[in-house]
């Protein structure tokens, strides 16, 4: 699965170039603030996870995994705060209930513009 998952993100093109060999980095330039160059490694045993976050929620996901990464980090831009939020929530979830079916018929309350 680990191969599908790399091709997935290279095709998604969020990996800055890196040459073969050297670490895979997340780009997240201009991400957690202006100017602010950040790229976070993501080992070949949490690909899997990365390219299912990926697949789930699109580039917010691979920003709640590197908020993750780092003990929560927030960005100094509510829109990239509320999307981590919002994913955080949805995870949440998923862990609660496994099933897609089941889940899409719970009874749940959401706060919009609320603190993740």
């Amino acid at each position: 699965m680990k191969a599908n998952s790399l091709k997935l993100l290279e095709a998604a093109d969020v990996f800055y170039g890196s040459d073969p060999g050297e670490p895979r980095e997340l780009n997240m330039n201009d991400t957690f603030g202006w100017a602010y160059a950040f790229g976070e490694v993501v080992p070949d045993d949490r690909l899997d996870e990365v390219a299912g976050l990926f697949r789930r929620y699109g580039f917010a996901g691979l920003v709640y995994w590197v908020s993750e990464q780092n003990d929560g980090m927030r960005s100094e831009f509510e829109d990239v705060n509320r999307q981590i939020g919002f994913v955080r929530h949805e995870e949440k979830l998923r862990l609660q209930e496994p099933n897609s079916s089941t889940r899409a018929y719970m009874k749940l309350v959401y706060t919009l513009g609320g603190q993740p």
